[in-house]
């Protein structure tokens, strides 16, 4: 509760509706069947989305029956996929919108999260350098040794990146 009242604080007044088109979305085709869980997260660069993006999945997947090694390298991996989007998409500025896609099948579950596309120069705040001086990149890694599959894709105006689990511990039918 207090998290959300958080970044309801800092939601600009003038921030797109949740519900408005300018939503990323998530080519969702190639699956049929299981348990889904599509929510949209308001960022404007606010940094605390992520504590409830990670409360979020882990929530979904103890809900399905998921294993806690599963839910933890989940977490793990849900938290660089979102914290890239608001540090380097449009989502982490102010009024940016992020999509969290979580989906449980019998023995796999897939996470997504859509941002809005590269920032925009001029918007972007100077620096995103790290206090210790050191450079970027380690997120893909963290995400592959957490992940079974992993992989991203873009349009236009999104962003998408993902990552698959295999959990033979999962319960076949979701509680």
């Amino acid at each position: 509760m207090a998290e959300a009242r958080q970044l309801r604080d800092h939601v600009p007044a003038d921030a797109p509706d949740a519900a408005t088109s300018t939503a990323p979305t998530i080519d969702v085709g190639d699956l049929t069947g299981g348990v889904t869980d599509h929510t949209v997260w308001s960022c404007a660069g606010n940094l605390t989305a992520v504590r409830s993006i990670r409360a979020r999945v882990r929530e979904f997947l103890t809900r399905t029956g998921h294993s806690e090694g599963a839910m933890d390298d989940a977490e793990l991996a849900v938290s660089e996929l979102a914290t890239n989007a608001l540090l380097h998409s449009r989502s982490g500025q102010s009024g940016g919108v992020m999509t969290l896609f979580i989906r449980s099948d019998a023995g796999r579950l897939r996470v997504a999260v859509a941002d809005q596309g590269e920032r925009d120069p001029a918007d972007s705040e100077v620096g995103n350098v790290r206090e210790d001086g050191g450079d970027y990149g380690r997120g893909k890694l963290i995400v592959d040794s957490c992940a079974t599959r992993s992989g991203e894709y873009r349009s236009e105006a999104t962003h998408v990146a993902w990552f698959e689990i295999d959990d033979e511990v999962a319960v076949a039918e979701p509680a």
